[in-house]
């Protein structure tokens, strides 16, 4: 079996793509050399970028260990079924994937279109940049992708084959840790540890009784609900974007899930930088205030467009016994809206308070503004958690973000902070 390195990639890419030109003006480069700004922030897969100055490719190789290391113990066949899920999506909605070229079943790797021609949105919105197809698409990306993987559409067998051929069981179990359970006590011996810097305070959210009830009722959901085939980790790093253009990336946790679940976790990282543009710093008040707008607007506009457009589906395409049932479509629109508040809220806490990075919170560089935004966070989470039940629109929602953000404001200016 053969371990790619820098060395090798290129004359490994010439044995395995046709039209790959070796002599041309090649490029290679490894992803996590460079900036976190040109390669995301993941840490566990061994991916090369390889150019010929005509083909740009990425080349991802799955190992047991992370790159990163971490002590993670990962699935080795995870290539195999993010390449699959790929081109299940690719033939959903062809425009928001990259393209596929090839899968080394023998090497666990596994070749696709390089698209750096775009920028990870993440690091682009941390500068302000804003995105104006970004709900759009990704509400279609959701809604296609849910819909046409789902029960409402499939036959039984296939959708019962394509869920256990999906399970991904290694895959999936780091995200039933990292987004529902964290240690509130040093005895505790499952989730992930408080982060040191602000125990004191979110020590006492995270052990709330309301805030643990809830995300155990949320991480069941998410453990037994397979609805359809889901991204899993559809986060603004896995989007690379332009003003007209998005692609879709990183489908190794891809299982069947929560039609809410992605939409939870993608929105979360609008929540969060919401929350960091409260308190990051800004050329001007009004472009803050523009920024914030965005935001709200993102999280409005991509629940209300994806359950649109799931709901569109249903009336074209959805099996018999579905046809013209009555409420069913207003149950899809609560559903996925107190679901995907549940989800965000419980994947952000979890996130936010123990150890692990969290960009849309680390680019800002003063400490007590950083708290700031964390703090909000986490009181916004556990408001979104104690009522993820009861919400009945997502204006409901957005007010709470507003009033509970000038409510922060206010407090932390009459104490001079």
């Amino acid at each position: 079996m053969i371990k790619l390195t820098k060395e090798n990639v290129a004359e490994y890419v010439n044995s395995r793509i046709d039209n790959f030109n070796i002599h041309g003006d090649l490029k290679v480069s490894a992803i996590g050399e460079g900036s976190v700004e040109e390669d995301g922030d993941g840490f566990i897969n061994f991916v090369f970028r390889v150019s010929d100055g005509n083909l740009h490719l990425i080349v991802k190789q799955s190992t047991v260990d992370a790159r990163t290391g971490g002590g993670y113990r990962l699935d080795i066949n995870r290539y195999k079924l993010e390449y699959e899920s790929m081109l299940l999506r690719k033939a959903i909605v062809p425009d928001l994937i990259p393209d596929l070229y090839d899968i080394d079943t023998e090497n666990r790797i596994f070749i696709t279109e390089d698209v750096s021609r775009l920028r990870i949105s993440r690091f682009q919105l941390l500068k302000g940049v804003t995105y104006p197809r970004m709900a759009e698409d990704v509400a279609r990306y959701m809604a296609a992708n849910n819909f046409y993987t789902s029960e409402y559409y499939l036959d039984t067998r296939t959708f019962r084959d394509l869920s256990i051929h999906f399970i991904n069981t290694t895959m999936r179990n780091i995200m039933e840790i990292g987004m529902f359970l964290t240690s509130v006590t040093p005895e505790d011996t499952v989730g992930r540890k408080l982060d040191p810097e602000f125990i004191t305070f979110s020590k006492r959210i995270c052990a709330d009784p309301a805030v643990l009830l809830a995300r155990q009722k949320l991480r069941h959901l998410f453990m037994t609900k397979g609805e359809c085939l889901i991204h899993g980790d559809l986060h603004t790093s896995n989007i690379f974007a332009s003003q007209d253009e998005t692609k879709i990336i990183d489908m190794e946790y891809t299982f069947c899930g929560p039609f809410s679940y992605d939409m939870g976790y993608f929105l979360a990282n609008f929540i969060a930088q919401y929350a960091a543009a409260l308190f990051r710093p800004f050329p001007s008040e009004e472009e803050r205030k523009d920024f914030q707008a965005y935001c709200l607007s993102v999280i409005h506009d991509t629940y209300t467009r994806y359950c649109e457009l799931f709901c569109q589906y249903l009336d074209e395409d959805s099996k018999p016994e579905y046809r013209n049932i009555p409420g069913l479509k207003e149950d899809i629109w609560i559903t996925t809206l107190r679901e995907f508040i549940g989800f965000g809220a419980s994947a952000m806490l979890g996130r936010i308070c123990n150890i692990i990075p969290y960009p849309d919170y680390d680019d800002i560089d003063d400490y007590v503004q950083r708290h700031n935004a964390k703090c909000y966070s986490i009181i916004l989470n556990q408001r979104m958690l104690t009522n993820w039940e009861h919400y009945e629109s997502i204006d409901e929602f957005i007010a709470d973000m507003i009033s509970i953000a000038q409510i922060y404001c206010r407090n932390i200016k009459d104490l001079h902070l």
